[in-house]
């Protein structure tokens, strides 16, 4: 579910950031593209200090506005926070500290379990990382949206460095589908009907998923991709001059490179 903040400041620029621990966000990325394809995209991988989730609220607070300093810097003007973790430790502190910046933020969709048509079964599970699913801003998101204790939680140690090594690693890793299969086999015997992914590195994996473990994924990504349109009057007609390429820094790296929208999802294609 995006976090609906600062409903009443729109921005008409084109020009938009995002950040996460490592390339979960890609999965948000992919969203926009569809739908606001002539923007201009500068995208922040804090991949040296993958993954957030056993890292501390106050070092992913900092990290934080490290990030949104250099992402200002290159004139963005709307600030996806593209990482479930960063959303639940820094989000509030990020908006006392930039009062004048518009950031949009990702949390786990807890509202699916009441769209799903009465009558259907809708046994249901959230998977999060461990920091995500520890947040004070999580617990409050799910008193909030299921008081019943409808939806049953898990936190995942692994999946999201599983998935960020296997990006830069896939020649290497050859064992990837085993190691993910065995983070996510105490949950076979469950049967559940949907999971709602709570780290936008699981959408980058849904279809394994949910062949493991014979359900149907949700993910906010959609949804955060939508508001952000809305906040930039995004026009629903574009020309076809839309850029090839979005800008990407790896804090590895530490400088800004071209990267290709049409490859930049890598062994994550069609996943």
């Amino acid at each position: 579910m995006p976090d609906m903040m600062n409903p009443d400041k729109i921005i008409k620029t084109k020009k938009i950031g995002l950040f996460d621990s490592g390339i979960g966000g890609f999965s948000v990325l992919s969203e926009l593209f569809k739908i606001i394809p002539e923007a201009q995209i500068y995208y922040y991988s804090d991949d040296a200090n993958a993954p957030y989730g056993p890292k501390t609220d106050e070092f992913i607070t900092e990290r934080s506005i490290t990030i949104t300093n250099e992402l200002m810097s290159q004139g963005v003007e709307l600030i996806v926070v593209a990482c479930n973790t960063a959303t639940a430790s820094s989000i509030d502190l990020l908006r006392e500290t930039f009062p004048k910046m518009i950031f949009v933020g990702v949390e786990p969709y807890l509202n699916a379990y009441y769209q799903i048509p009465e009558g259907q079964e809708k046994k249901m599970m959230v998977l999060t990382t461990e920091s995500t699913g520890k947040s004070e801003r999580f617990k409050r998101l799910k008193e909030r949206l299921d008081p019943k204790s409808m939806i049953d939680h898990y936190s995942l140690t692994n999946l999201a460095r599983l998935i960020e090594n296997y990006y830069y690693h896939s020649e290497t890793n050859t064992d990837f589908d085993l190691r993910v299969e065995e983070e996510l086999s105490f949950l076979k015997d469950h049967h559940y009907s949907f999971a709602i992914l709570g780290c936008t590195h699981y959408p980058l994996i849904n279809k394994k998923i949910e062949s493991l473990l014979n359900l149907k994924t949700i993910s906010p990504c959609a949804h955060v991709a939508l508001r952000v349109k809305e906040l930039i009057h995004s026009k629903d007609h574009v020309t076809e001059s839309t850029d090839e390429f979005f800008q990407f820094l790896s804090s590895t790296n530490n400088h800004w490179i071209q990267k290709s929208r049409k490859s930049f999802l890598g062994p994550f294609k069609g996943k």
